[in-house]
């Protein structure tokens, strides 16, 4: 009766979400499923294997289960969405006529997963983060140049806008989920604080094992494709009967894209943590956080998710994932120190060791043969009257498609051709003896000035300057493991912004990705200001 009396008080109080609850059977804790749900689950799962084949049926099973998993959580949501969200183009290419995209499925099950627990909570807030003004500034941008102009291809223009919606969405999802909860915990005198369990194994750090597991994943597919499988695309052959490694992206340069941006993080949070781990807790600490153990394999499993992920990166053989790893490494070595002149110093030591030894043809001749013509991406030249041959093909037409993005810049100044819009554009504005669009430019700078105008690419380069901006801020303010990963989300940004140079990584629903890591480092930045406001009061 006394429940009764509470539920009646609650409905009156509270309407439609009460009655909500009560149909649904929501307890006041994160446990979502009633049983009659996981009854009703099983039935249907039973009817999914009596009428589909063996195979089909495990692996419709698992996604179900999964998705009912990731109702409950958004940890799951993510996962989904992370891990399977780079099969888009598998499926693409396996079932042509089929519409299936898990990356969608999995953003939707994280937008209801997150709004279940806030009707659960009877609390459902949109958390501050810092780079929400920019972003701002920059779908302002993009929407004009969809709106103001009367595109071509206005299907294309909302698909792309969507991109950098969820990417946000995802961003707020995440630091509001894994805000930092009040804790008694142990510091050690490299500012990190150690409770009963592991820090690093929290709600952030979880997520961070699911980016790094999804890395390894499309690792171990990749390193199949290259020297196991024993056939794929002849465009893709390479050094005899071994082939790029491309994963579950179908292309192997969006798939090293992806693979950059993971070993970055992987390898500063395992590096980090194994710092920490070794200097920073003097033995009496360590028995009392009692986690010395469980940090040392983390970090061991960090960084070899890391290696891995990097080893992917190379058998893919993408100079411009290369080239972003460099950068990457450069600028995450720049910032290790805590006396910056010692990180440029490294810097500068490796960037002429490298030169030395590509000078004296000591480097393995798989790099020094993909290097030997990079330098013409970076050579400004009408490439109508190049003669194309079978080793700069692939040079030459991503020229054509640059020099096809500055005609529509030209034509289009300020709005560009529409978001989205570049491949619907390219007939008007292509080489004559370039007829084939690839999709995009295969450089996001131009890609986005062609599409956007000085508009968007303005507001692009303030969003990300504003990335990189808070980025730096958080590495400067924060301590052990913290650090750590901000200055692995500085070597993501590196890699990302350096990269597409070459190529456009905002495919196959990698923007998910890209969300979830801009919703760690608002989540840091946050994390810092609380504490140091707490310690200020």
């Amino acid at each position: 009766m006394r429940d009764q009396d509470c539920f009646a008080k609650n409905a009156r109080n509270d309407g439609a979400i009460s009655f909500l609850m009560l149909a649904l059977k929501f307890p006041r804790n994160d446990s979502f499923f009633p049983l009659y749900t996981l009854t009703l689950i099983a039935i249907a799962l039973s009817l999914v294997i009596a009428v589909m084949p063996p195979m089909v049926a495990v692996a419709a099973i698992l996604i179900v289960a999964w998705c009912a998993l990731a109702v409950t959580e958004p940890l799951f949501a993510l996962a989904f969405a992370i891990i399977l969200g780079p099969t888009k183009a598998l499926y693409a290419a396996a079932l042509p006529n089929e519409w299936i995209d898990l990356g969608q499925i999995g953003f939707v099950l994280i937008v209801v997963s997150w709004l279940l627990r806030g009707l659960a909570k009877r609390e459902i807030r949109i958390p501050p983060i810092t780079i929400l003004i920019p972003f701002a500034i920059y779908l302002l941008a993009i929407t004009l140049s969809f709106t103001v102009n009367q595109v071509r291809a206005p299907n294309a223009a909302l698909n792309e806008w969507l991109k950098w919606i969820e990417m946000l969405i995802t961003a707020i999802i995440v630091v509001d989920w894994a805000k930092p909860t009040p804790d008694r915990s142990v510091v050690n005198p490299a500012g990190v604080k150690f409770g009963k369990t592991c820090q690093v194994l929290s709600k952030p750090g979880w997520l961070v094992a699911i980016i790094i597991a999804s890395g390894v994943l499309q690792t171990m597919s990749g390193v199949w494709e290259w020297g196991f499988r024993g056939i794929g695309p002849a465009t893709f052959r390479i050094f005899g009967d071994t082939y790029r490694a491309y994963g579950t992206f179908e292309q192997p340069n969006p798939f090293a894209g992806y693979l950059g941006m993971i070993w970055t993080v992987a390898i500063a949070v395992g590096v980090g943590v194994g710092i920490i781990v070794g200097a920073g807790l003097a033995p009496a600490q360590r028995a009392t956080a009692r986690v010395a153990p469980t940090n040392v394999w983390v970090g061991l499993i960090a960084f070899a998710g890391g290696a891995a992920s990097l080893a992917g990166l190379y058998l893919s053989f993408s100079r411009g994932a290369w080239i972003g790893a460099a950068a990457a490494g450069i600028v995450m070595l720049i910032f290790v120190p805590r006396r910056r002149w010692i990180g440029i110093s490294l810097a500068i030591i490796g960037v002429i060791i490298f030169f030395t030894l590509y000078s004296l043809n000591l480097l393995p001749s798989a790099i020094a043969s993909r290097f030997a013509d990079v330098g013409s991406f970076f050579q400004v030249y009408d490439v109508r009257g190049v003669h194309v041959n079978d080793s700069n093909f692939a040079i030459v037409e991503r020229l054509a498609h640059w020099q096809a993005a500055v005609n529509m810049a030209d034509a289009n100044p300020i709005f560009g051709v529409g978001l989205g819009n570049y491949e619907a554009a390219y007939e008007t504005y292509r080489l004559v003896k370039w007829q084939y669009a690839l999709g995009h430019a295969h450089n996001v700078y131009l890609n986005t000035l062609a599409e956007t105008g000085a508009l968007g690419l303005a507001g692009y380069l303030i969003l990300w300057g504003s990335i990189f901006a808070v980025t730096i801020r958080v590495i400067h303010r924060a301590g052990g493991v913290e650090r750590a990963l901000a200055i692995g989300l500085l070597g993501t940004w590196t890699h990302l912004m350096t990269h597409q140079f070459l190529d456009n990584l905002y495919v196959n629903n990698v923007h998910l990705l890209i969300g979830a890591l801009l919703g760690l480092l608002c989540l840091l930045l946050n994390s810092i200001a609380e504490r140091q406001s707490a310690q200020n009061f």
